[in-house]
């Protein structure tokens, strides 16, 4: 232990993000790690923050965020900071900041992500990543979809072998540059059109560098089952390990399916693939607006359209109904148009939750101009609704899906745990008050009953005017088990 500490947390409840019990400790910080835990009180500090009484956790590690452009755009990212996550995951669904389409490609999901011009590769992406400095720390998936487009001159077509031999190098290369894996967005064009070949390839890639693959499955409604037996498939014969993304079941005829989709993950699991998922805690969806979804889904929500911006925020019913159209076609006039769709079900999104491989991911979309409240509220909503007030989960277990899962689950070693050598990534919390406050009609609140987020031992929230951003980029490396891991 340093002899002088630059900062103790002192007289909270330490929750280490094993899945163990909580203790009084005190957590001393020095140069960015955690160098000593316990009784603290008679060694100097440079600083002092009194947690009396509240819980001090691992900083938490969003497994799904589509921030990629955001850590140019807006580096500030709030969304993340005042809910306490000091990590997230980015490249998902298949998109992601790089590799760059080649000129006349695009995909309709890339709107997603923001308004930056895409980088060329991902060693320039995380390059330029480093020259900004990310207010958290960050690992990048490459999306599929960008594969395709930046080496496919029909995109909607099938690869040629030769195509498909450019893919995987370039996958090979996006990951000895430093990210953790792919994504793949088996619901969009252009990743819709990939076949079984063409996913084992990349996935063997990954595989062979100790690499995952992560998934927004084909199908998230009636052919759920079929679609999360696919991308198990891919993991069954190739040996890559494998996240189902903000796993449901849409539409009321389908729910209830969680049950065999969930059996279907643990029996992936007993005959040795590796296999993860995360959820977001909400009942309704989010992404681009499909016009096919429009007389499918009864309650939508338009979050942001090119056309018609004035539209933000209202129902695509009374949309229509001002228009004197049905809904599709009101869907058709305000495409490019992102939208929120109700139809899931709250009991089995905590079905799902509750499985023991489940993480939390926001899937948050920060370049929407009304955007789902779960980019400012999904982990603050886990820990006052899921586990204060259903008791779904001890809070120990529920931190513990947040923290030390993902970071085994994404190989981000020394993070998602407190343990001394670890990174000083901590949140401390008020676990009586702690709620998310973001609401469908106003989605940019930020959650109560987060004091205090430390990134690589430096604060971030409450943020500090003209401090330096303290994030690091992550990279995939192999994390030890522990035995009283248990959740």
């Amino acid at each position: 232990m340093q002899d002088n500490l630059d900062l103790v947390i002192e007289g909270g409840w330490v929750i280490d993000g094993l899945g163990g019990p909580r203790r009084r400790a005190d957590v001393g910080i020095h140069a960015e790690r955690i160098a000593a835990i316990g009784d603290l009180s008679a060694t100097p500090a440079a600083r002092r923050i009194d947690a009396t009484g509240k819980i001090v956790a691992p900083g938490f590690i969003d497994t799904h965020g589509h921030d990629d452009l955001m850590f140019v755009e807006k580096p500030g990212l709030e969304w993340k900071t005042s809910q306490g996550i000091t990590s997230v995951v980015v490249g998902n669904c298949g998109i992601s900041g790089a590799p760059a389409p080649l000129p006349g490609n695009t995909a309709a999901a890339l709107a997603l992500l923001g308004e930056t011009p895409l980088f060329g590769d991902m060693a320039e992406y995380l390059a330029a990543l480093q020259v900004q400095q990310p207010m958290i720390n960050v690992a990048a998936l490459v999306g599929h979809a960008n594969l395709r487009l930046a080496v496919m001159r029909d995109p909607a077509a099938q690869p040629t072998d030769a195509e498909q031999q450019a893919m995987q190098q370039m996958l090979a290369q996006a990951l000895d540059a430093g990210a953790v894996g792919f994504s793949t967005g088996l619901a969009y064009q252009p990743g819709g059109v990939a076949g079984q070949a063409e996913l084992d390839g990349l996935a063997q890639v990954a595989a062979a560098r100790g690499a995952l693959h992560t998934s927004h499955i084909r199908n998230e409604g009636d052919a759920v089952e079929e679609a999360v037996d696919e991308v198990l498939s891919i993991g069954r014969r190739t040996g890559c390990a494998t996240v189902l993304s903000h796993h449901k079941c849409m539409m009321p005829h389908n729910w209830g399916k969680s049950r065999a989709t969930l059996a279907n993950i643990d029996r992936a699991r007993a005959d040795g693939v590796d296999v993860a998922l995360d959820i977001y805690p909400y009942p309704g969806s989010s992404t681009i607006l499909i016009p096919e979804r429009a007389e499918l889904i009864d309650d939508i929500r338009i979050t942001w359209s090119t056309p018609h911006p004035e539209c933000g925020g209202r129902m695509l019913a009374d949309i229509a109904t001002q228009w004197g159209c049905d809904r599709a076609e009101a869907a058709r006039r305000l495409c490019p148009a992102g939208a929120i769709y109700f139809a899931m079900d709250e009991a089995e999104v905590h079905r799902i939750f509750q499985h023991e491989r489940c993480m939390v991911g926001s899937d948050g979309l920060p370049n929407d101009a009304h955007p789902h409240p779960r980019l400012w509220g999904s982990f603050t909503r886990v820990l006052g609704r899921y586990v204060r007030e259903a008791e779904l989960l001890t809070l120990e277990a529920a931190v513990a899906k947040m923290t030390a899962l993902p970071a085994r689950v994404f190989g981000l070693a020394g993070r998602g745990r407190l343990a001394v050598g670890a990174w000083a990534d901590v949140v401390v919390f008020d676990a009586d008050t702690v709620e998310d406050r973001a609401t469908w009609d106003a989605p940019t609140l930020a959650s109560a009953g987060i004091e205090h987020v430390l990134v690589n031992g430096c604060p971030v929230f409450p943020a500090l005017a003209g401090a330096q951003r303290p994030g690091r980029i992550l990279r995939r490396e192999a994390v030890a088990t522990d035995s009283d891991f248990s959740q």
